[in-house]
């Protein structure tokens, strides 16, 4: 799978945080977004996959290097979302080869993405971004990050000419 769908695939999950609950996780969302990643990973083929009551998953990717220890390297991520904004019902879309103009995330609510607010936007002009309705959170924090490690992974599994030592991943709740 690529990374852009495994990413807009992955902010459909609504992951949204609670302080006030005092429970790990404090959402429901984010142990359905640990399961889906857990069924992920094990069509992987990853090893040593675990998820705990409490919504951390771990799971490795075996090194393909014999004959030397090699140090293990390891990848972190959280699975929820700011608790500041919904994550319900997460709209994404593609802005093409952006213009380094104002992007119109709702025209109904008056929602613009601007680069007189932005002015990092203007580092982006010619490259393609991922925006929200104006609705919703988008959900890259750390939604990207989840995608950004599970694609690499795959990317080794599937390319053993590629030596490397032990990877572990873990992604946490709140």
């Amino acid at each position: 799978m690529k990374l852009v769908d495994r990413f807009l695939q992955y902010v459909k999950f609504d992951t949204q945080s609670d302080e006030l609950t005092n429970m790990t996780p404090s959402t429901p969302g984010q142990m359905i977004f640990a399961r889906h990643l857990r069924d992920e990973l094990e069509s992987l083929g990853l090893k040593e996959i675990s998820l705990d009551e409490n919504g951390y998953l771990m799971a490795t990717l075996p090194g393909n290097i014999e004959g030397r220890d090699v140090p293990v390297v390891g990848f972190i991520a959280h699975l929820d979302t700011s608790p500041d904004m919904s994550g319900r019902h997460v709209s994404p879309r593609i802005v093409e080869n952006y213009d380094g103009g104002d992007v119109v995330l709702n025209d109904t609510t008056g929602v613009v993405l601007s680069p007189s607010d932005f002015p990092e936007l203007s580092h982006y002009v010619g490259q393609n971004l991922i925006v929200t309705d104006g609705n919703t959170l988008l959900g890259a924090d750390d939604k990207a990050g989840i995608a950004e490690i599970i694609t690499a992974v795959e990317y080794l599994k599937n390319h053993p000419e590629i030596k490397h030592g032990k990877v572990r991943i873990a992604f946490n709740p709140d």
